[in-house]
């Protein structure tokens, strides 16, 4: 039997720099041995926001091309391989990240090694699944306008952005899609998928120096094929969007709608950022995940307007969005969004009660340890740490930042930062039914109500 200390040694988390000279990929990986199992997330430290004007989705199409493909095997080929083994390899694209994420037994670790360093370094991009891609896409796109929840999400970024990168949707417009050709897909690749930008973070039953050895491997391929390009860093970054100057109000256009879906919000902010622990609070106590929210209450248990109510922080390299969400029937809509509009202007004016902070404040500490009690949620830790820039362990930080908040500084930072007065707001429903109740309920001109089609990109 293994000794406290010995177990705790194995699930160390082991951080390298690729550390030749020059090379800055990194890696994060735990041995955990609880398991025969290897889970690995080799990422890149850049994502949809490289998209650029009329070419949205192209990083997401890019990165599961990936998988469709290489010099030496086909899709078929991949696929067969990676069932022979037991494993599993996905791609997920992000804002500012892209990650191939995979799992394989601990016995089949290194062909799973070699096969995902091929599809890492050797992709093939064959016309036939490019065509393949548009279609499957293109389906998937359609797929999420008709379902109501998915589109206000999909309008309410977009118009909260206004033309900004994170206003972008991941998987992009059908009418961007259709044009993308290999020339374009391998260039992003290029410039996406490099070296500098590589990070593996992972768990499970392998050595960290074996992850740390074939990380370096990678990384000096990778090296090797962007010393042959002439390649610029400028359209990684992302200035920080702008925030709005007054009270806005779109309505996505669908007809015969029972029930709306509202999304209310503003430009958010990062997580390095003095206040966000403060404001993590503050949002908790409004539309945090326990039942006993401002929102859940006041819009669910004593109206019963929505089933759910919420509110919540997405965050990135530069400010993102708060947003407040909620669907209620379509009669209503108007005095449920004018509600929680009293809600967030009060949250803005008197904060949150003294019994409100002490419970949110309460939960938040107790349930603090399930950030990060499993390897998985380490590695996913590790993931949003490296690729927002936070300090190491910062998620880890979350139960004694927390007990040390005031109430006092907590609505402080709720004065300061909530905006009732410039807040984007969508609602998904029928236009000729809510234009008018829905222009007294947010206190905004009906003339100055836009609408637009459901099906519109």
């Amino acid at each position: 039997m293994k000794t406290q200390k010995s177990k705790a040694s194995y699930l160390a988390m082991i951080l390298f720099f690729c550390g030749a000279p020059g090379f800055s990929a990194e890696i994060a990986f735990e041995r955990d041995p609880s398991l025969p199992v290897v889970n690995i997330n080799v990422a890149f430290k850049t994502g949809a926001v490289t998209d650029g004007p009329r070419k949205s989705g192209l990083t997401n199409f890019m990165g599961e091309m990936l998988l469709r493909g290489t010099r030496i095997r086909s899709k078929k080929q991949i696929e067969l391989d990676l069932d022979q083994m037991g494993a599993k390899l996905d791609f997920e694209t992000r804002a500012e990240s892209i990650i191939l994420r995979g799992s394989v037994l601990s016995s089949q670790l290194e062909p799973y090694l070699k096969l995902l360093s091929e599809v890492i370094t050797q992709p093939s991009f064959p016309e036939i699944e490019i065509s393949k891609l548009k279609g499957e896409i293109s389906s998937v796109i359609q797929e999420e306008l008709g379902h109501d929840g998915a589109l206000g999400n999909r309008a309410f970024s977009k118009y909260l952005f206004q033309g900004h990168p994170y206003g972008n949707p991941i998987l992009g417009k059908i009418s961007d899609l259709k044009k993308f050709n290999r020339t374009e897909i391998l260039g992003h690749y290029q410039q996406l998928v490099r070296e500098p930008l590589l990070l593996v973070v992972g768990s499970g039953d392998a050595s960290a120096e074996r992850m740390n050895e074939w990380t370096k491997l990678l990384g000096h391929s990778l090296a090797l094929i962007q010393s042959k390009q002439n390649l610029s860093s400028s359209a990684l970054s992302v200035t920080p969007p702008k925030p709005a100057t007054r009270r806005r109000l779109l309505i996505v256009d669908k007809p015969d709608r029972t029930q709306t879906q509202i999304n209310l919000g503003q430009i958010g902010i990062l997580m390095t950022d003095p206040n966000y622990f403060k404001l993590y609070l503050g949002n908790s106590a409004l539309g945090g995940h326990s039942f006993s929210s401002i929102l859940m209450q006041e819009i669910r248990v004593k109206r019963g307007w929505s089933y759910g109510a919420n509110s919540a922080f997405r965050f990135g390299l530069q400010p993102r969005s708060w947003l407040v969400h909620l669907f209620p029937a379509s009669k209503d809509t108007p005095d449920a969004l004018a509600y929680t509009l009293k809600i967030v202007e009060n949250l803005q004016k008197n904060g949150i009660s003294a019994e409100q902070f002490e419970f949110t404040k309460r939960s938040l500490i107790n349930s603090s340890g399930f950030i990060y009690n499993t390897p998985s949620k380490r590695v996913e830790n590790t993931l949003l740490e490296k690729s927002l820039n936070l300090p190491q362990g910062f998620m880890r930080s979350h139960a004694d930042r927390i007990a040390s908040l005031r109430r006092d500084e907590v609505n402080q930072a709720l004065k300061n930062f909530v905006q009732p007065d410039h807040l984007a707001i969508t609602v998904v429903g029928t236009a000729k039914e809510l234009k008018s109740p829905l222009a007294k309920a947010a206190g905004i001109s009906e003339d100055l109500i836009e609408v637009e089609p459901y099906d519109a990109e």
